[in-house]
């Protein structure tokens, strides 16, 4: 977990400029126009792994109050430039249990894969939200299309003397469709949607392709 952070100090000068384009554009605007209508956003939320705040301000603008939290404090500093509407604490996923009072609702985009145990987090954030409450988190897809083509044109991109795709030594865990549903309902999530999604292929294609991500919508059945 340590490098993953070292990994996201290192981004956070203009990590949120990377969602004006390309796949990461693409991205948040799946996640504005098809994840944020099932969420329905009100109260007060959690963005575990906030980064520098893009979705948390997305989740503002809808009406919730965001404590956004990120073991990065680089990222921390960018996300409190970037949405100063949101509350921002330098924070690891391990953490969500020192929190106090309980939440009407989180994501976690993006985090889950670079834990050591990806169940224990989940479950620390089901502790903290309300009966009821909806939660959406992204895990990559063990038989992404992208992902295995990225993994076999790395070895040669580097031979060539370019360095790239170094997420890819950080973010080690991946879940097939089923995977990602049982680790919701094993945090205490009944699973209400998951969506695919896909940065490079267009969407007519992707019942074609294996998405890179699913997001995972869910309620909390705890009490």
């Amino acid at each position: 977990m340590s490098d993953a952070v070292a990994y996201h100090d290192s981004l956070a000068a203009g990590w949120s400029q990377r969602y004006a384009s390309g796949g990461m554009r693409r991205r948040a605007d799946f996640f504005r126009n098809d994840v944020l209508p099932l969420l329905k956003p009100s109260g007060e939320w959690l963005d575990v792994g906030c980064g520098s705040g893009v979705f948390s301000r997305m989740l503002v603008e809808a009406g919730a109050r965001v404590l956004g939290l990120d073991g990065s404090a680089a990222m921390v500093d960018a996300a409190r430039a970037g949405c100063p509407a949101a509350r921002f604490e330098v924070a690891r996923v391990e953490e969500v249990a020192r929190l106090g009072g309980a939440f009407d609702g989180a994501i976690s985009l993006s985090v889950l894969e670079y834990l050591d145990d990806p169940s224990a987090a989940l479950a620390a954030i089901a502790a903290r939200l309300k009966p009821g409450a909806r939660l959406c988190v992204s895990l990559p897809n063990s038989g992404s299309t992208l992902r295995l083509a990225q993994k076999l044109m790395r070895p040669l991109a580097e031979r060539a003397g370019a360095k790239s795709l170094a997420y890819l030594d950080t973010s080690r865990r991946l879940w097939s469709r089923r995977e990602a549903e049982e680790l919701a309902r094993s945090a205490g999530f009944e699973v209400e949607r998951v969506l695919g999604f896909d940065p490079v292929a267009p969407r007519a294609l992707w019942r074609l392709v294996s998405p890179s991500l699913w997001f995972v919508v869910g309620r909390n059945t705890g009490t």
